[in-house]
């Protein structure tokens, strides 16, 4: 039932941009990541996603997603879909969620950074790096 209520959420949320999660997950790279063994390849997916203006950024929460009321307007402001992976997931997605980091910061400044989820995969290493 969590499963379910978690993915009409989800969907909802995604639909409000325009776009379905489905519809914009299939047409990404995002959705090669959880197969891809090569992270430097992940970068390059996430480049990609970004020039197709189909960005996402990946979570681990654990085996009960969790969704906050601030994902989908921060999705919205700027831009970009959240992708919960549960308790498992890909080696390659915190490379992935750098570039879009990197990005984020060149077109918005760092006004996201206090706005992003903090168990956004990577965000915590890539924000020492500042």
């Amino acid at each position: 039932m969590k499963y379910l209520l978690f993915f009409l959420i989800s969907y909802n949320l995604c639909v409000c941009q325009g776009k379905s999660l489905d519809e914009a997950y299939r047409n990404s790279y995002a959705s090669k990541i959880a197969m891809e063994l090569n992270c430097n390849n992940a970068k390059s997916f996430a480049y990609k996603d970004i020039i197709n203006d189909n960005v996402f950024l990946f979570l681990k929460s654990g085996e009960a997603p969790i969704v906050f009321y601030g994902d989908a307007i921060f999705e919205k402001n700027y831009n970009v879909i959240f992708i919960e992976q549960g308790c498992i997931g890909s080696n390659c997605t915190k490379e992935y969620n750098q570039v879009i980091f990197d990005y984020l910061l060149k077109q918005y400044g760092k006004k996201w950074i206090k706005l992003i989820r903090k168990d956004t995969i990577g965000f915590k290493d890539w924000k020492k790096q500042l």
